[in-house]
């Protein structure tokens, strides 16, 4: 019979896209994995609906009977835990948390830690992985690329590159994707189809899982994307790319190459007196160039 497990998640669409390795993990070991989920966006939870690797998940509010389980894993990253530790003080059946330090040096590595604690061996590396496959519903196909302009709002939209309406302009089969709030401020031509603010989360995650490469800021949307095994081109400015582990092969990671950069744990936007100077001279035709590089991609 396979050990009960509760998995907790939480936090930002990417910080629990970047977890999901380690249910793939708990799943390889013939656990049977119970997902308690605090996600910043409730519709999260949508995502891992009818997934094999998940016997059930609840949303938090929902009540859990703890000492069902063979083993708690308190996934939480360092800096949601205080909201959450009291639920795991002196519960026996609790894996012991990693050392806060690997998360800032590799979150996904710091997931799969809770894995590897219960025997999951250290020579087997998983990627983000998420059961969304791609529908003829959207209008979309292989030669479509959709563009993920957004993040979070607050000092997070620093992280957004300021260029998605010209690129647009000079991309022939083009979508849209997101919330109202992250395409504020931007003028888009009209031939861009705008799935902005029309897609459930899940819909959303079908509709990138059809088209042939995504472009997307450093946000829950470029994670999103990657786990759906759709080509990702993910923009970097001011936050590393390299803490948060590695990438499969179908993602690529293109910034600026400011001497500044990345700057966001040691003096956030101070070097350039906050103009986001990476993003900013991150110009529209090198991101071109390396959407040129997709193999199926026409730009003409």
């Amino acid at each position: 019979m396979s050990d009960p497990v509760l998995v907790h998640l939480a936090a930002g669409l990417g910080n629990i896209v970047l977890a999901t390795p380690l249910v793939l993990a708990l799943a390889e070991m013939d656990c049977s994995v119970d997902i308690r989920l605090d996600a910043d966006y409730p519709a999260t939870i949508d995502l891992f609906a009818n997934w094999s690797a998940v016997r059930s998940i609840r949303n938090g509010a929902a009540p859990l009977p703890l000492t069902a389980y063979r083993h708690l894993v308190p996934s939480v990253p360092p800096f949601y835990w205080p909201r959450f530790a009291h639920l795991y003080r002196n519960r026996r059946n609790t894996v012991i948390r990693p050392p806060d330090a690997l998360f800032a040096e590799n979150e996904q590595a710091y997931y799969l830690e809770f894995a590897r604690c219960l025997g999951f061996p250290q020579s087997r590396q998983m990627f983000p992985s998420l059961p969304v496959a791609p529908s003829p519903h959207f209008g979309v196909t292989a030669s479509t690329i959709v563009l993920a302009p957004g993040c979070k709002t607050g000092i997070m939209a620093a992280k957004r590159w300021p260029h998605f309406g010209e690129l647009a302009l000079r991309l022939p089969d083009v979508a849209l994707a997101g919330t109202q709030d992250d395409v504020s401020g931007i003028e888009f031509p009209p031939h861009a189809r705008s799935f902005i603010g029309r897609l459930t989360l899940a819909e959303t995650a079908a509709m990138i899982a059809s088209v042939g490469l995504a472009v997307a800021n450093d946000s829950g949307l470029a994670h999103l994307a990657a786990a759906c095994g759709t080509p990702t081109l993910m923009l970097f400015g001011p936050t590393s790319d390299c803490v948060l582990g590695p990438f499969p092969p179908h993602v690529s990671v293109l910034r600026a190459g400011l001497p500044c950069e990345p700057c966001w744990t040691s003096a956030p936007l101070r070097q350039c007196s906050g103009s986001i100077a990476c993003l900013q001279s991150l110009s529209v035709d090198r991101v071109l160039a390396q959407i040129e590089a997709y193999p199926f991609v026409l730009l003409q």
